[in-house]
């Protein structure tokens, strides 16, 4: 159902707070939703929810903060989403940032993660053990992460921006992916329709760079699938192992220590996997790839640069066939 608003643009500004006795936050968020409760439900968290909602409405101010110790990137991204309806507080360390939680709540907070004295890592630890609930948080960085770094923040965010060429505008996008509209003549391109034929389902991205990983992660969870995550062939058997919802594996070949030909030639030993569809991704197509993969056990085969629409349309046939 929340697919249905946000798709339209007349009611995606409409809040969407969910109550389900699933919990999957991370999926109600990402699909635009600006809260998230676990049946049974106590009667103050319900209050809270209701409040949350009617500060979520059309039209309320929507309350930002932005936490740098560059001024000048302040200035800049307090002017790219400065309107009426946008309050922008900030601060240049997460010293002063704590201390404003305590009293006072943010629809969306830009941290960037190099400051001085507590960095922006310990920042979200403090942070999450404080309050009970996160504000989405947008990362925005001039550093490139490790990937060590990467999966410690993918426990708080998926929303990574490095500071670059056209940095500023995916900032925007992804501000406004949790404000719904913070500019009228800035339509996040985020807010695409999500592909029904692919919404709800489970795939496994195997890959050794974490970078990777968390690209075509976002892009996925953007048309509504739900990601599960390995690092390696090893990993991905245990994932397939103990995750009985994973319907779908996208497999890097070129992974050291057990490859993708290894590790898809494992899956198909298990006989609950003997149709698992396997979509193989190598690094470049070379002569003799598609026949080694389909060999190995993928049921078909793509080469990067990815193409997404093609990836797309294949896993509709496969999921589907």
């Amino acid at each position: 159902m929340i697919e249905r608003l946000k798709a339209d643009p007349v009611t995606r500004r409409i809040p969407v707070h969910f109550i389900s006795a699933v919990e999957d936050v991370a999926r109600a968020k990402q699909l635009g939703a600006i809260g998230f409760l676990t049946k049974p439900v106590e009667r103050d968290a319900l209050l809270d929810a209701f409040e949350r909602l009617l500060q979520s409405a059309p039209g309320a101010t929507r309350k930002v903060l932005l936490i740098d110790d560059d001024p000048d990137s302040r200035l800049a991204v307090g002017s790219l989403i400065r309107s009426d309806m946008v309050q922008i507080v900030e601060t240049g360390s997460a010293e002063d940032a704590l201390p404003l939680f305590e009293n006072d709540t943010f629809d969306v907070v830009v941290l960037d993660l190099g400051l001085p004295g507590m960095s922006g890592f310990e920042f979200l630890d403090r942070l999450g053990s404080r309050v009970r609930e996160l504000p989405p948080i947008v990362i925005h960085s001039g550093r490139e992460l490790s990937r060590e770094e990467s999966t410690r923040l993918r426990q708080y965010t998926d929303s990574i921006v490095i500071k670059g060429t056209r940095s500023l505008e995916r900032l925007l996008d992804e501000i406004s992916l949790f404000l719904h509209s913070v500019r009228k003549d800035a339509v996040p391109r985020v807010l695409r329709d999500l592909d029904g034929g692919l919404a709800g389902r489970t795939v496994l991205v195997v890959d050794d760079d974490m970078r990777n990983i968390f690209a075509l992660s976002k892009i996925l969870r953007e048309k509504g699938l739900n990601v599960v995550m390995a690092q390696d062939g090893h990993k991905a058997l245990r994932q397939i192992d103990e995750n009985a919802a994973i319907e779908i594996v996208l497999m890097d070949i070129m992974m050291p220590g057990m490859d993708g030909y290894e590790t898809m030639r494992e899956i198909r030993t298990r006989p609950a996997h003997a149709k698992l569809p396997i979509i193989a991704v190598t690094a470049k197509a070379m002569s003799g790839d598609r026949d080694k993969c389909l060999d190995a056990g993928a049921n078909d085969y793509l080469a990067k640069p990815i193409d997404i629409d093609k990836l797309l349309s294949m896993m509709r046939i496969w999921l589907h066939a």
